[in-house]
């Protein structure tokens, strides 16, 4: 089992706490939690949990179709971003090359169904060198090319334009590119960077997305996936019917009809980020690393295990990045949360630096 941010149960039970009183920097959601109202409209269709989900989701596809401006037949929906990947990944069926570090499922999902994989390593600030990246493309046989964009846990953006060129490139050498936007609708001109708009264009190109981060709905586990209308129908194939069960359905539609909930979230985010960022930066053994999306990757020049050790016993917990291939325990990762907690954390770090 590879470690994830966001075990809060784990350390409520460490610490003899309950979860309200931990402080997660290790899980990067929306600090602004989910749209108001969706505790109340849920109770309200409580009563639809006596029915089985309707197995094509026409009405939640519908509603994220409109949300992003694709036909409802490009849509597939699923039990988080995570089924989506595996879907994919099991739908290419292909030797993949992963760029690193990167999040840690792509990996794991393809040793799951016996496919080769190669690393990319990213150099220096994490960016990732496209036209290095396309010679090794050129130079063996691949199947698929998985991207996370912005990328966790480094923050770093590919542009669109970057985007574009290896697809141009994918497409010909009959790679599938499987393109993770998790985290696009935090950056500052989103949907500038985002890659749906390239749908239709390029038939090599999966594009995933959740409900999980940006609306605040983890513990839904609602994701979908956005490709040719051909390439959804083979996924659909292999999908497990009732994936998504009909609360989650219903929260879906729900929350992308919060426009003012959207607008909000990136005003917040973008602000609490160059913020949290310029804090991080004034502590002498903390390097900070430049962001797009709502948490910071770090590099310390301390043993982070006793870090942790510290901030654990006041009750905060952080991502030691040492389980991405790539990285060592010398980094960690802050998720962006509201200005009281991110100024608690800054506190409690610098207390670490007096003693």
């Amino acid at each position: 089992m590879i470690e994830h941010g966001g075990n809060v149960y784990k350390f409520s039970r460490i610490l003899n706490r309950d979860i309200s009183e931990i402080l997660d920097f290790s899980a990067n959601i929306n600090p602004l939690g989910f749209p108001s109202g969706l505790k109340e409209y849920l109770y309200s269709v409580l009563d639809s949990i006596v029915y089985y989900p309707d197995p094509d989701y026409v009405e939640l596809r519908k509603k994220i179709g409109d949300y992003i401006g694709i036909n409802l037949e490009n849509v597939i929906v699923g039990n988080g971003a995570i089924e989506i990947i595996s879907l994919c990944i099991q739908t290419v069926g292909k030797p993949a090359i992963i760029p690193i570090p990167t999040f840690s499922e792509y990996a794991r999902i393809c040793r799951m169904n016996n496919l080769g994989i190669e690393y990319f390593p990213m150099r220096g600030s994490f960016e990732l060198e496209i036209d290095a990246l396309i010679n090794r493309l050129r130079s063996r046989k691949y199947g698929m090319l998985i991207l996370c964009n912005p990328n966790n846990p480094t923050g770093r953006l590919i542009e669109i334009s970057s985007i574009r060129v290896l697809l141009e490139e994918t497409v010909k050498l009959g790679i599938f590119l499987i393109l993770d936007e998790a985290f696009i609708e935090f950056t500052e001109d989103y949907p500038k960077h985002s890659a749906i708009s390239l749908i239709n264009s390029f038939p090599n190109l999966c594009v995933i997305r959740c409900f999980t981060k940006f609306f605040g709905l983890p513990g839904m586990r609602l994701g979908y996936g956005v490709a040719s209308e051909e390439f959804i129908n083979r996924m659909r194939d292999i999908a497990l019917p009732w994936s998504v069960n009909i609360l989650a359905d219903l929260a879906g539609r729900y929350v992308l009809k919060d426009r003012n909930f959207i607008e909000q979230t990136r005003r917040f985010v973008n602000l609490e980020r160059r913020l949290f960022l310029e804090e991080l930066s004034n502590i002498e053994w903390l390097h900070p690393y430049p962001s797009q999306t709502n948490f910071i990757l770090v590099k310390s020049d301390i043993d982070n295990s006793i870090l942790e050790r510290y901030l654990l016993e006041r009750g905060i917990i952080i991502r030691n990045c040492k389980g991405f291939e790539g990285l060592d325990e010398s980094y960690i990762r802050l998720a962006v949360k509201d200005r009281k907690s991110n100024k608690k954390l800054i506190e409690v770090l610098r207390s670490f630096s007096n003693l």
